[in-house]
């Protein structure tokens, strides 16, 4: 049975447990479910001859049956708490949230389920992913309102965990309405409770009104089991700001999908990514920004470091409107190869129609400069040491994007962690 066939199969699969699922829809939300199914149909997994996933198709071992889940509440589970005291955790169990276990009441936040989700302009990338979601999304998704105004005075963090014992696919939906002039940290992670295969077909949609500033960690820390589709879009508008961090780890299987629109004149959306490749770990990070209005700012700074036989992608484009004039848009992609055996594939791209603009975009891949290794070493430092610190020093400018506290610490610790693994002698 060839890749295709087991991709349909799944697709089938799948389609069938969410036509089965039960819950309570009004005829908004079950039109929804219907025409997101019908989209799916029509769609197919992204395999290599798909241009944008090109470097990453998406495959799954042969015969392997995944249990979709998207309605189950957790009453007598505890997760482990990742090490974080002052923030307010919203904790997804098995895709689906769970308000027994999260924050009863966040300062400036309404939680609520989503009961239709938001009227937001059409991805970038009609893909099958973001269809079969929306199937899902009034059975698992929640929906948040920053009043405006309010200053939320910790991080929110939405921890993900997977507790079933079969192979799951889970599709949590989160949307965000950050209301004018508000300010908020939000961070997600993931946990696995077992080595079972697990897909999380993940999807964010966030809303930054006038003159808000939203920040956006996303700490990427998975197991080799683990596939991970993370869509997320924002819209940006008049003097709002959106900052996005991304550091993705681990051994697993992660396509990023970041969708930024600035709407509104002087918004500036800043994304910044860190990715450590080790074994077999591929991580891609596919961006799209589209400047639709003057004065607006977006910086684009990823940077990679790979070792083993890990894999590394970035894809970002650049669209700017005719109608943007004034626009700054930088986009850079640097990357450190550690081993023979890693590939990275960058493929940075400005599409621009209006002529008052300064944007620019570039894309370095490399091995780490044998001249400072030597300097170091002559200083006393063994190689390994001597690398780390270089690397160290290399990623130091995604990290410091992140605010200070307790997520920061928790961050920087599993990044050094990694990083020592990376440039141990073998």
């Amino acid at each position: 049975m060839g890749n295709s066939s087991i991709m349909e199969g799944l697709k089938d699969q799948l389609i069938g447990q969410i036509e089965a699922l039960d819950g309570t829809t009004g005829p908004g939300a079950a039109q929804q479910k219907n025409a997101a199914l019908a989209a799916s149909r029509g769609l197919q997994f992204p395999h290599a001859k798909n241009e944008e996933w090109k470097y990453s198709p998406f495959s799954l071992p042969k015969n392997s049956a995944f249990q979709l889940l998207a309605s189950q509440a957790k009453t007598a589970f505890h997760f482990r708490n990742p090490g974080l005291e002052h923030v307010y955790f919203l904790v997804f169990a098995d895709g689906v949230f769970q308000a027994g276990l999260s924050a009863q009441n966040i300062p400036g936040i309404e939680i609520q389920k989503i009961e239709s989700p938001q009227d937001q302009s059409l991805p970038y990338e009609n893909n099958i992913f973001n269809h079969l979601n929306l199937a899902t999304a009034h059975l698992s998704g929640i929906s948040l309102k920053v009043a405006p105004k309010a200053v939320v005075d910790q991080p929110v963090v939405f921890l993900h965990l997977v507790t079933a014992a079969e192979n799951a696919w889970v599709q949590p939906r989160i949307q965000i309405e950050a209301g004018e002039r508000s300010e908020a940290v939000f961070a997600e992670m993931w946990q696995s409770e077992n080595d079972s295969l697990l897909v999380f077909n993940m999807v964010t949609e966030l809303e930054v009104k006038p003159s808000a500033r939203i920040k956006w960690i996303s700490f990427e820390n998975l197991s080799r089991q683990i596939t991970l589709v993370n869509q997320t879009r924002a819209e940006v508008r008049e003097k709002a700001v959106f900052q996005h961090v991304v550091l993705s780890m681990g051994q697993g299987f992660v396509r990023n999908n970041l969708e930024i629109r600035i709407h509104g004149e002087a918004g500036d959306a800043h994304m910044y990514g860190l990715s450590l490749g080790n074994h077999k770990q591929h991580a891609d990070h596919h961006t799209f920004v589209n400047h639709k209005a003057e004065n607006t700012t977006s910086n684009q700074l990823y940077k990679g470091i790979y070792a083993g036989k890990s894999i590394g992608v970035f894809n970002g484009k650049i669209l700017v409107d005719q109608a943007a004039q004034k626009t700054n848009a930088y986009q850079s992609s640097k990357n450190i190869l550690l081993s023979a055996d890693a590939k990275v594939f960058a493929k940075p791209q400005l599409e621009i129609f209006a002529d008052d603009v300064k944007c620019s975009h570039g894309a370095t891949i490399g091995q780490l400069d044998e001249e400072p290794v030597f300097y170091l070493r002559s200083r006393g430092l063994d190689e390994a040491t001597a690398k780390h610190l270089l690397i160290q020093a290399f990623a130091s400018e995604i990290l410091m994007q992140i605010p200070d506290g307790e997520l920061k610490t928790l961050v920087e610790e599993a990044v050094l962690s990694e990083m020592q693994a990376m440039t141990a002698p073998s």
